[in-house]
């Protein structure tokens, strides 16, 4: 069930509009560069993900070095989240 939920390009397309608006909502407060770091690793980890689903009939291969690049962006968002929440208690 997950595995083809994570195949469907609509979800995909859905996650990279909802970034995109995250990011137009903190776009308007005054805030440091650095707490921009976890929507620029989720806008990635979505983008990679919506160009390996993409490319999969072309390169099999390419497309599977493109999610774990999605991948390794998953979990630098969630350091990126972690550290930025310590950071501002």
């Amino acid at each position: 069930m997950m595995r083809s939920i994570l195949k469907m390009k609509s979800v995909a397309w859905g996650a990279l509009v909802l970034v995109v608006v995250w990011l137009g909502f903190i776009i308007g407060t005054p805030a440091p560069w650095w707490t921009y770091t976890s929507v620029f690793f989720v806008f990635m980890m979505v983008f990679c993900h919506l160009a390996a689903l993409y490319i999969y009939k072309v390169s099999p291969r390419a497309s599977r070095k493109l999610d774990v690049i999605a991948m390794i962006m998953g979990i630098l968002f969630m350091v990126a989240f972690i550290v930025m929440t310590i950071a501002s208690a």
